[in-house]
């Protein structure tokens, strides 16, 4: 009998439906209002991003098997994406130098781990503003390759070489976990970090901030040409999260798992429907 698991189901759609909206209106922001930077800021895919990014993967992988390295250098880099993103994403609602202040406050809060929510909180923020940005600035085919290749990488990395979970065991030990703590028990958003920590696979389990990230940056990147286009397909990356969420709950034994592959499939998809609309 296949279960269904529809409570956790539940955080897990506000988490990352609150992302996708939040990173889709910003991006609509920027476009209405920066429309020439928009259209100067894109770039074309080259085999020359493939061997940067190929680069960048096996720095993150080498870092994190020195664990004094890996503390310092992973929370540093998420408190960074953070204090990124909830800028570009207060920038759309305060004027400056009000957006870099409250970005500075919120920041702070987040890095003293105060509990579940908050840090959920700054995943939403620094995910929306950060693939806004980012998606903006990108052809729609770039991004297009992008999430096919990164899910094949994700694949790859998990069930192959299993160096994404030594990678995640390095970012949670070093209390910088890049993705959402999603509890079992709605209690445990107040669990301070600490305890999170303690408890994921138990009690809690994670969703990458790649898994979130990567079909939201595809969705912008549709924004300059149709925004409806871009909410439906969000919303097909949303369909994808339920098919890697009952993959996750019916295993026989609870281990990591590949998220992005069904998320970034339905997300495609999504971009399909849209074309034959």
């Amino acid at each position: 009998m296949i279960r269904l698991g529809p409570l956790l189901f539940i955080k897990e759609v506000v988490l990352f439906g609150l992302t996708l909206a939040l990173g889709l209106y910003t991006a609509y922001y920027y476009s209405f209002y920066f429309t020439d930077l928009v259209q100067n800021g894109m770039v074309n895919f080259t085999p020359a991003d493939l061997i940067i990014l190929a680069i960048l993967f096996v720095a993150i992988f080498f870092v994190a098997r020195h664990k004094r390295v890996a503390r310092f250098s992973f929370r540093f880099f998420l408190i960074l994406i953070v204090f990124s993103g909830t800028q570009v994403v207060l920038g759309t609602i305060l004027p400056s130098p009000w957006d870099l202040l409250f970005a500075v406050i919120f920041t702070l809060i987040f890095s003293i781990g105060i509990n579940v929510l908050v840090h959920n909180l700054g995943i939403i923020l620094g995910i929306a503003g950060i693939a806004a940005v980012f998606g903006l600035s990108i052809s729609i085919e770039f991004g297009l390759v992008l999430l096919v290749v990164l899910s094949l990488y994700d694949i790859v990395a998990v069930y192959v070489t299993k160096h994404m979970v030594t990678m995640a065991r390095s970012m949670v030990e070093g209390g910088a976990v890049f993705g959402f703590l999603i509890p079992f028990e709605f209690k445990g958003f107040f669990y301070g970090r600490d305890e999170a920590k303690a408890g994921i696979g138990e009690n809690f389990m994670i969703l990458g901030s790649g898994d979130i990230g990567l079909p939201l940056i595809f969705a912008v990147s549709l924004v300059r040409v149709s925004l409806i286009s871009a909410i439906i397909t969000a919303t097909f990356s949303l369909l994808g999260l339920f098919i890697t969420h009952l993959l996750f709950i019916n295993q026989g034994q609870r281990r990591a798992m590949a998220a992005l592959p069904p998320i970034a499939t339905l997300t495609i998809i999504g971009y399909l429907v849209t074309q034959l609309l």
